[in-house]
């Protein structure tokens, strides 16, 4: 535990304004004395080294944060992250880790001496993880070239077959069409099921009669989105997670386009399963 005041200072410069934090902060595991017994992990920085990258690193966020909200003057960085949170999906994934290094950062600068005194050092396997959370924030994976690939569309007139096969082939759950307008649709697992059993009903043609266009025509609204290439992953992530959380239908898929319109040609096609499995994201 380490007591006193606690604020936000640049490490060159100019002092920024500091609130009133009169409290204390426990980050456990996160930060050690200077003179405590060093991990174990092998780690070629000093400890003065790794305070002073640590710092770089959250005036840098810090810096980004206040870019993205347009304010040019000082905010608390809780604010910061909470109202960056509103416009960036990277921030409001990251938004928990961010403030529980702010609670390091205050710890590990902790006088109001100039230059900086520091008084705990943060961990190597704190340090690592602070440089990853930085990366997604200011840099996260785009979508392409992440989930670039070729995209086969059908067009309506095809057979219900031939696109069953080409699913079964390559182990897909939806293929994507070409409508007639010129617009992208799409067609799953789903709706192939709501037009067998209304096949079966007599209500629809038999399946070996059917078409991609009659499958379609059953497909629910929403059931797949398009995204631009400039997109990223954490974009990708909270549209699916919104289409649970929010009473509406399932999205099963987004197509990615250069610019994000259904009339473009896809260039990239990602799913939920690819978020959790693909190991490109998790660098």
């Amino acid at each position: 535990m380490l007591p006193g005041q606690l604020y936000t200072r640049q490490l060159e410069g100019s002092l920024l304004t500091r609130p009133d934090m009169s409290n204390s902060v426990e980050v456990e595991g996160m930060a050690s004395s200077p003179d405590a017994p060093q991990s174990s992990v092998r780690e070629s920085k000093l400890p003065a080294d790794r305070a002073g990258e640590f710092i770089q690193l959250f005036n840098q966020v810090e810096k980004f944060l206040s870019r993205l909200v347009n304010r040019a003057d000082y905010m608390p960085f809780g604010k910061l992250v909470e109202q960056a949170s509103t416009r960036n999906a990277a921030v409001r994934a990251n938004a928990s880790t961010l403030g529980q290094f702010a609670k390091l950062r205050n710890a590990i600068v902790h006088d109001e001496g100039y230059p900086l005194h520091i008084v705990a050092m943060p961990s190597p396997e704190a340090l690592a993880k602070f440089r990853q959370v930085v990366r997604e924030v200011i840099e996260p994976t785009p979508l392409i070239p992440a989930f670039a690939r070729q995209v086969h569309c059908f067009s309506p007139g095809e057979t219900l077959s031939a696109a069953l096969e080409f699913m079964r082939q390559n182990d897909f759950s939806q293929i994507m069409v070409r409508e007639v307008n010129g617009r992208l649709g799409m067609i799953s697992v789903e709706g192939i099921a709501w037009y067998l059993a209304d096949s079966f009903k007599g209500i629809a043609p038999p399946a070996e009669a059917a078409t991609i266009g009659g499958v379609l025509a059953l497909e629910p609204p929403g059931a797949f989105s398009v995204m631009s290439a400039t997109r990223n992953v954490f974009d990708a992530a909270d549209a699916f997670r919104n289409s649970i959380h929010h009473d509406s239908t399932r999205l099963y898929a987004i197509v990615i386009t250069e610019n994000g319109d259904l009339s473009e040609k896809p260039i990239g096609f990602v799913t939920p399963w690819d978020l959790v499995h693909n190991p490109r994201i998790r660098q």
